[in-house]
């Protein structure tokens, strides 16, 4: 077993400049496909084109060091220099100018990837070292005339693919700042059930299809409304006040990284006037142990959880508010999220982006008081 293990690690260690096919090239057989995957997060990862990501290695002291670039394991995985970008203490970093970084997360990577295996810092993926032997989910027999087509890996069923970049990541103080923890992969709902639906259109131009799995990966930062029915809002009334029931059946808690936060704002329209009840944050506060109790850090210094107030895996949270409703009010109440906490993007200077602003909402209700 140990032996296996060491064989396993050498041949990760390998995989650093391994040759991968251009997203350009995959486009040529699979246009809608490719599409989708071009307003995804997955095509750009890099700190070139998402300004929190390069907001934040822009303070990480391993960019001011020129240590390296760690993120650069699942941000820009087919990088021609990867191993010269995870070295650390040689000056390389990030380059705009690199072709191969700007594949960000390449559609070749994800469906090379045979199984992930458990880490420390992270998990990791195992990548077939046939370059043109790729992995998928559709079932039956599948061909193409540039690449082979591999469709009884599970991990592709049940999202185990995901798991080398989305279960956990520690920072170097064994810290996990950010994870999945919550998540059931083997449950009804999983990485690929919600994330990459079905939709309508042909697979490839090659092999046709009536509908193929989406690429668009929705999530925080993309199309939102296809989760939607995950999350859902109901009002229960009583005599002094009245609450808003969140129904969160995803299999993670609602944010999973610390500088997310979700938000549920609710509003009552009476006799013509609007009243804003004070909004509900919901997010994970990260930080060290002092002295005097906790304080705030940045995710590479932290330590120890402060807070947590997300809503956690399959979990119906309420929330109550101290109003007394009345006859012919109309509640209206959103739950959504935000990239960044409002201190955070102010901490990384994002503050003014519209972006980061953007209340993304992915349930909306209206109640009308009888």
């Amino acid at each position: 077993m140990k032996n296996l293990l060491l064989i396993m690690m050498f041949g990760l260690l390998a995989q650093a400049n391994m040759h991968f096919e251009k997203n350009k090239k995959c486009s040529e057989c699979h246009p809608q496909i490719f599409k989708e995957y071009m307003t995804s997060q997955h095509a750009n990862a890099t700190v070139f084109k998402d300004p929190i990501h390069g907001a934040v290695y822009d303070k990480h002291p391993q960019k001011n060091k020129k240590q390296k670039y760690r993120c650069g394991k699942c941000h820009t995985p087919t990088a021609d220099n990867l191993d010269a970008l995870l070295k650390p203490k040689n000056g390389v970093i990030p380059d705009i100018n690199n072709e191969t970084q700007n594949e960000a997360v390449a559609c070749a990577y994800c469906h090379r990837i045979s199984d992930t295996l458990p880490g420390k810092a992270m998990n990791k993926n195992v990548i077939s070292k046939e370059p043109k032997k790729y992995f998928g989910n559709r079932k039956g027999n599948a061909k193409s005339e540039f690449h082979e087509i591999v469709t009884g890996n599970k991990g592709f069923q049940t999202g185990k693919l995901c798991m080398g970049c989305h279960m956990h990541k520690a920072n170097k103080k064994g810290f996990d700042v950010c994870s999945t923890e919550d998540n059931n992969m083997n449950g009804k709902n999983n990485c690929i059930t919600c994330h990459m639906p079905k939709v309508k259109g042909s697979v490839s131009n090659v092999t046709k299809s009536k509908d193929h799995t989406f690429h668009g990966f929705p999530g925080i930062h993309g199309d939102i409304s296809k989760l939607s029915k995950y999350v859902t809002l109901s009002l229960k009334d009583s005599k002094n006040k009245f609450s808003i029931v969140v129904d969160h059946r995803a299999s993670h808690a609602s944010t999973l990284h610390p500088l997310r936060m979700s938000k549920l704002v609710v509003t009552i329209k009476r006799d013509g006037k609007v009243i804003k009840m004070k909004p509900v944050n919901m997010s994970k506060t990260i930080g060290i142990k002092t002295k005097n109790g906790s304080k705030k850090t940045p995710p590479w210094l932290a330590t120890k959880n402060i807070a947590d107030s997300r809503i956690p895996a399959n979990t119906k949270k309420s929330f109550n508010f101290d109003f007394v409703l009345k006859s012919g009010d109309v509640v209206t109440a959103k739950f959504g999220h935000l990239l960044m906490k409002p201190g955070a993007a102010k901490k990384f200077g994002l503050q003014d982006n519209k972006e980061v602003k953007k209340l993304r909402v992915i349930s909306k209700e209206t109640f009308k008081i009888k």
